[in-house]
């Protein structure tokens, strides 16, 4: 076990076999792509394809099992300083929006965070950065991860708004992937995910972001951003 598993070019997996019916227990690991110990590691190719692991009982060796392995690319990381610890470097940003906030706006991992609005006065913040996603990929991933919290009562009204966009290098507006307000507040992180694929071949901005009416705060805190293509 297991019967099936999907890992990425030169990573690695355990696999594991059991024998009953006699006291001799111990197994032959055979693969057809990539390396298997006898412990049952099994170490992928550099190449991607579907291989087949299987163990042989030493006891009987017309008693086997196999596993099929669908070995892929691994995953690239587009965005630079994703998390922010790094102040502003690779971002371009309202002044003040990235910052170590401590317990006033915690970030989702690390110290640093983009925190949007939460002046309670008509606002407009944003933060973005570029990237180029090869034309070679087949799969492109953005996630990020969002808190809100908000002075606004209302069930019913978005008042402030936060929107994930994806622009051209010029800044039109190519997509709004997302569009969330003080409606969406709650007490800790919430993860957004997104296919990009259609944007291969294409340097295109990450963009996000808040806008707040004339009173009362919504704070929209962004963090973690990453684009993983493969």
């Amino acid at each position: 076990s297991p019967t099936t598993a999907t890992i990425s070019t030169g990573a690695a997996k355990q696999f594991t076999a059991t024998v009953t019916g006699t006291t001799n227990t111990s197994v032959t690991w055979t693969v057809t792509g990539g390396t298997v110990s006898t412990a049952g590691l099994y170490t992928a190719p550099s190449t991607t394809g579907t291989y087949t692991v299987k163990a042989t009982s030493v006891a009987d060796t017309t008693k086997s099992a196999s596993a099929t392995v669908t070995v892929t690319t691994a995953a690239t990381q587009l965005v630079l300083n994703p998390g922010f610890e790094s102040g502003a470097t690779s971002w371009t940003a309202t002044s003040g929006v990235i910052g170590a906030n401590g317990t006033s706006e915690p970030a989702h991992a690390g110290t640093y965070d983009a925190w949007l609005c939460g002046y309670g006065t008509t606002h407009t913040d944003s933060v973005y950065q570029a990237v180029a996603i090869p034309s070679t990929i087949t799969k492109a991933t953005l996630t990020y991860w969002l808190h809100i919290d908000t002075a606004e009562t209302t069930t019913t009204t978005a008042y402030d708004t936060f929107k994930a966009q994806v622009r051209n290098s010029s800044g039109a507006v190519l997509a709004t992937l997302s569009t969330v307000s003080n409606l969406n507040k709650a007490t800790g992180y919430t993860q957004y995910t997104f296919d990009m694929s259609t944007y291969k071949g294409q340097t295109v901005q990450l963009y996000f972001t808040g806008s707040e009416d004339s009173s009362l705060q919504t704070s929209f805190v962004l963090d973690d951003v990453n684009l993983n293509v493969q």
